[in-house]
């Protein structure tokens, strides 16, 4: 390694242990849901060597956060005792660095397997390229995506793709002692357990040794990987009695944890089910169609935008030299993706909370060894280029828009990109709360309103007004297909013009002051259709306003200091 490239990885280490030890986790950001669940675990797993739930668990999150484990998943076993109801894959690996210390020894953790990727990538390829392209590549990999955002979440994908990177690298590395390809098994079976979808695109990797006649790596990597995860769900099943952690009575808290106070019970928290999901699954050939097209374009979660180094690692595949094994690890990519987007179509992604596609992170390695050996190194700058149009805003604050995920959407020119419909109850503009499922009633019919960005003011009587001139964007999601709309917009007091877009349709209408007007809209006629999904039909509403006032300054007696710019109501008939 030259002089250069090691120094490179020496201060690299230096901030990062910098980094960790100069950052309060919990002041710079809270945490909930999976974060809560995963650091409960960990300080359990550190301190008590164990996975049930106790109060002594809630008091000690409590030091760390003071409002709580927010989201925190529990479960009932058949003893009566309360168990985390999540994989300990990640907490067992982190929780050495959070018992020695503390807060900062998750950020220390977070760190070293970002930096463990850059290296183990930088060695791999220069293995096959030259020296300064392979280091170039492997940077710009995980730099110029939102890997590196990751760095303050306590979940597990950071760690799902590190394992995973790593269970590829033994995997593929040609070393001198051959040994060391075993460790692709232990990497493999913490990623399983953490995420058992990750079964299937690894499973398919374990082709690679059966087409090239190699029984016994194919054999002994198969007995390590099977005999971890057995050890990992024996270590399970002794602990709560089970082999599903996601199983059985679950429950999810908020407030109110039980047994931090005597009448806080367990019964008292948010039943979470997986049962009779097949029974609730639906699909349609249009919603496959816009997942795949949203997974790549999505202004929330599409690889264009928060992770295009896997997508140009994709295009550079299309035109260069390809070998058997190749073929193999792109058939792993292409079912871990059609996973995603078959079986869990409604939210593919990893909920509100996610910044870009975090679900993806188990799959995202698998794109840096796609064709690797014989790669054209050139065209680095592309993706460096992509990350600087898309990314600086989130680097430049990453705790921020970790804590606030739906930023990174609401700003130029991310904005720009097509929000997801199929994704409408997960998308991380739910974040904010008067955005959310808003009801609406149109006389005796009613329908929901997500608001997609913050562009708006409250509702008031079914009707809301634009924050100002900045466009506002809304799926109305309606019991069923829609006739006709009935667009009620009212003026401010000076003239002006509004544009109205409903689906593809965009009208521009000139208004007087104070003027109302009903904008009717025939579906049938311009086509317009929305989508179908869980027997409702979804429509997208863009409205934007070209002058505002503040009544504030335009009448003493008034004490409205919102900036308006037109008042919108949306009718329909069926």
């Amino acid at each position: 390694m030259k002089t250069r490239y090691r120094n490179f990885f020496l201060f690299a280490l230096v901030f990062v242990l910098a980094f960790s030890v100069s950052t309060s986790l919990s002041k710079r950001r809270g945490f909930l849901s999976d974060e809560s669940s995963y650091f409960s675990i960990i300080q359990s797993l550190a301190h008590d060597g164990d996975l049930e739930y106790t109060r002594e668990d809630i008091q000690r999150i409590r030091r760390h956060f003071y409002t709580g484990p927010l989201g925190l998943f529990l479960k009932k076993g058949e003893n009566g005792r309360l168990y985390f109801a999540k994989s300990f894959a990640y907490p067992l690996a982190a929780a050495p660095f959070f018992r020695l210390f503390g807060q900062n020894g998750l950020l220390l953790f977070n760190g070293l397997m970002i930096l463990l990727c850059l290296w183990m990538g930088y060695l791999l390829l220069r293995k096959y390229h030259d020296e300064s392209h392979s280091f170039r590549f492997s940077l710009v990999f995980v730099l110029a995506s939102v890997v590196p955002v990751y760095i303050w979440w306590v979940t597990a994908d950071l760690f799902n793709f590190f394992v995973v990177f790593a269970g590829l690298f033994c995997f593929f590395y040609p070393f001198q002692r051959k040994g060391w390809f075993y460790l692709a098994g232990l990497c493999f079976s913490f990623a399983v357990f953490s995420k058992p979808n990750t079964a299937l695109p690894i499973a398919i990797l374990y082709l690679i040794p059966l087409f090239q006649r190699d029984w016994k790596r194919f054999l002994a990597l198969s007995l390590i990987t099977v005999l971890i995860c057995s050890l990992l769900l024996g270590f399970l099943y002794a602990q709560t009695g089970g082999i599903n952690f996601m199983g059985g009575e679950r429950r999810t808290f908020y407030s109110n944890y039980p047994f931090e106070m005597p009448e806080y019970r367990f019964e008292n928290g948010f039943k979470m089910t997986a049962d009779n999901y097949w029974e609730r699954f639906y699909l349609s050939p249009k919603i496959v169609a816009l997942n795949l097209f949203y997974f790549i374009f999505g202004r929330f979660t599409g690889m264009f935008i928060y992770t295009f180094p896997a997508l140009f690692v994709l295009l550079l595949f299309l035109f260069q030299k390809r070998e058997r094994e190749d073929w193999i690890i792109l058939t792993a990519i292409t079912a871990g993706v059609l996973f995603f987007v078959l079986v869990t179509p409604d939210n593919y992604f990893g909920g509100s909370g996610s910044v870009g596609n975090r679900y993806l992170f188990s799959i995202l390695p698998f794109f840096f060894f796609l064709g690797y050996r014989r790669r054209p190194m050139r065209l680095t700058w592309i993706p460096l280029l992509v990350g600087l149009v898309f990314l600086p805003g989130i680097f430049m604050d990453a705790a921020h828009h970790s804590t606030y995920s739906r930023s990174a959407g609401l700003s130029f020119p991310i904005n720009q990109f097509p929000p997801e419909k199929t994704q409408y109850q997960a998308l991380q503009a739910n974040e904010n709360p008067r955005a959310f499922g808003r009801l609406v009633r149109d006389h005796l019919r009613r329908y929901t309103v997500h608001f997609l960005n913050d562009n708006f003011w409250p509702l008031e009587e079914n009707t809301f007004w634009t924050n100002g001139t900045s466009p506002v964007e809304l799926f109305a999601v309606m019991p069923g297909p829609v006739r006709h709309f009935h667009i009620k917009l009212k003026n401010i007091p000076v003239d002006n013009r509004v544009v109205l877009q409903v689906e593809h349709l965009r009208r521009e209408f000139r208004l007087e002051p104070n003027q109302e007007v009903v904008v009717n809209v025939d579906c049938g006629r311009h086509h317009i259709s929305g989508l179908a999904m869980k027997q409702r039909q979804i429509y997208y509403f863009r409205i934007r306003s070209q002058k505002e006032i503040c009544p504030f300054f335009t009448d003493p007696q008034k004490e409205d200091r919102r900036n308006l710019g037109v008042q919108v109501h949306i009718g329909f008939e069926q």
